[in-house]
Formats: C-alpha cells, sequence, structure tokens
C-alpha cells in the first residue's frame, strides 16, 4: 500500500477510524509537529510506541510556505465568486460565514503555515493570530490543511487520505484523494466488519495493538490481493465475494491437480498438511509435496507455480481466519 498522509487534524476525532487503521492500513502519517507530540491521546501514543502504525510527519518551512500560496490562491477565488464556490463547502454564502469571528473555532498550529497565510486571513478579517498559531473557520482551516497535506505528498511521494467526509464535494474538486484508495478502504472496511465477530468499537485498543502485531505478514498479504482485485471493486464484485474465493484458496492448487490425473482423492494427508503450512513456497516443502504426490520434480512445474501463487492468498486467507477470532 502506498504511503499515506493524514489530515486535517493529529488524530482522528473517533476511535471508530483508528480501530479500523489498526487492521487495514500498512502505515500512514498525520501532521504533528514535533513541539506538539505531547497533545495526542494517551491510546493514541501507545499506539504510536508500540507499532508500526503511525509515524507522524513535522512539516518544514518550505511546505508551510507552498501551502500558504496555494491556499491564498484558493482563497482569492471564493472571494471572487462567493456564491457559487461556496458550495463546494455546503454554504450559501462562505465569506459572509469566514468572516464572523464566533466561527473561528480551529487552531492551526503555526509550525505549519507561513506568514503570508497569517497576513492574509487578519487582512480580510477570516482569522486572528493566537500564541500557537492562528484560529480559522472550519472549512478554511480544512482547505489550508488540504494543501499542506497535498504539498506534503508530492514531496514524500504518498498519497493523502481524511477520515473527514463533510468536504467530500471541495476533497474531490481538488483532486486530493485518490478514488481507487477511497474504493479499496472502503472495499476493506466492509469485509472486516463482515468478520469480526463483535462490533469492532467493543474491541480494546490493546487486544488490537497485539493482533496487529502478531499478524503483520498476513496484514501485508491481505493488502496486496485487495490491490490485485481492484478493478473488480465497483462492479458488482462483492465484500462476501472476496471472502468465499479466499475460503477456497486452494482451488487453483486443486485444478492443477485434477489434469494430472491424480484425482483430489488420492491426494494424500501428508501432503494436504503441507500444503496448508504458511512455508509450502519454499524448495524444500515444494519438492516435499510434489514427491507425496507422486509426481516427478521435473514434470510437477504447474502444481510447482500453483503452489507458490497461492503463498500470498494463504496468507490473506489466514488474516481473516484471525479476524475472525477476535475477542
Amino acid at each position: 500500500m502506498e504511503p499515506l498522509i493524514y489530515y486535517p487534524t493529529f488524530e482522528p476525532p473517533t476511535d471508530a477510524w483508528l480501530k479500523f487503521s489498526l487492521l487495514y492500513f500498512e502505515n500512514f502519517r498525520p501532521i504533528i509537529p514535533y513541539s506538539r507530540r505531547g497533545l495526542v491521546s494517551d491510546n493514541y501514543a501507545r499506539i504510536i510506541e508500540n507499532t508500526d502504525l503511525i509515524r507522524p510527519y513535522s512539516p518544514g518551512a518550505d511546505v508551510g510556505y507552498r501551502a500558504s500560496l496555494k491556499a491564498i490562491e484558493e482563497a482569492d477565488k471564493i472571494f471572487a465568486s462567493t456564491h457559487e464556490r461556496s458550495l463546494l463547502f455546503n454554504s450559501a454564502n462562505l465569506i459572509r460565514k469566514w468572516q464572523n469571528s464566533a466561527n473561528w473555532n480551529f487552531n492551526v498550529y503555526h509550525e505549519k503555515f507561513s506568514d503570508i497565510w497569517a497576513d492574509y486571513c487578519e487582512r480580510n478579517n477570516i482569522g486572528r493570530r493566537t500564541e500557537n498559531g492562528i484560529m480559522l473557520p472550519e472549512e478554511l482551516a480544512f482547505l489550508f490543511m488540504t494543501y499542506l497535506a497535498k504539498e506534503i505528498a508530492f514531496e514524500e511521494s504518498a498519497a493523502i487520505i481524511t477520515d473527514n467526509n463533510k468536504y467530500d464535494n471541495f476533497t474531490n474538486y481538488s483532486r486530493s484523494t485518490t478514488p481507487s484508495l477511497n474504493h479499496r478502504t472502503r472495499f476493506a472496511k466492509g469485509i472486516i466488519n463482515l468478520l469480526i465477530p463483535k462490533n469492532l468499537a467493543d474491541v480494546p485498543f490493546e487486544r488490537l495493538i497485539e493482533f496487529r502485531e502478531k499478524n503483520r505478514d498476513y496484514l501485508r498479504a491481505f493488502n496486496a490481493e485487495l490491490q490485485n482485485i481492484q478493478e473488480k471493486i465497483g462492479e458488482g464484485y462483492s465484500e462476501q465475494d472476496f471472502i468465499n474465493n479466499y475460503n477456497n484458496i486452494y482451488s487453483e492448487f486443486s485444478r492443477q491437480v485434477l489434469l494430472t490425473g491424480l484425482g483430489l482423492a488420492s491426494v494424500p494427508f501428508a501432503a494436504y498438511m503441507l500444503i496448508k503450512n504458511p512455508a509450502a513456497t519454499s524448495p524444500e516443502y515444494v519438492k516435499e509435496i510434489l514427491g507425496a504426490l507422486g509426481v516427478i520434480i521435473g514434470g510437477g512445474y504447474a502444481l510447482n507455480r500453483a503452489l507458490r501463487d497461492n503463498e500470498t492468498g494463504r496468507y490473506c486467507k489466514k488474516y481473516m481466519t484471525n479476524l475472525e477470532r477476535i475477542r
């Protein structure tokens, strides 16, 4: 999975997205200045300390300056065409809302922007400087953080992701997120919700942290398999179809066995147990399996290939099986 820059906040406002991310994402990078890392919650700090999921990104002056320029350009367009562009943020008159100081309730820390952004906001009466940064209306803060995330993503060759769907219209307009990533993430969430035997909200963070650390290779395979079926997502291929497919993960190997004329009933129990072994694609196991089937090594190319092709699938299947056991 591609690197991910998370925005607009340091951490998700609710536990649901964070718990899901422990079970799905390789990692993500929230934008947290070094001097502000003590402001995160205890659970968030525990995950940073004990897993590889969260790798905070501390922005430098260059990305803050570039984001400030982009945000000013976008805000100028909204001033010039207020009514047309207000709809991007589900508002009738965005400037009137922004210029009401009662709406300045979102703080952006000064490590994230350049002085030209603070000057612009104060000059146009859409924000005010504070000791820690600048207070802005929520929509304007989201606008700025979108461009900051995009600048970081460009520099880091990453994608950006947010759990805030309140401003999807602007996100889509600004071409911020990757549709394929969004589709795959929703699909993964559906699979996980189907497999976990209880409401994810009821599973404690400690259990999810432990589960993630024990299943890192399987999680990586799960992501790889989701990437492989990317084109099927949105074309009628459901989460249950995915689960059913990996419940029959040995189908390709079984097909190759039938083509040899052996018949599945003739597969020895020892060979079956070897096939189920996660290490079954190593040369010594392949040789042992083919030997147990009575196949001449030189003539077992198709079976050999089927075993190797199924390695990621077996790991993916194991991950889904383990998800079903979460308590």
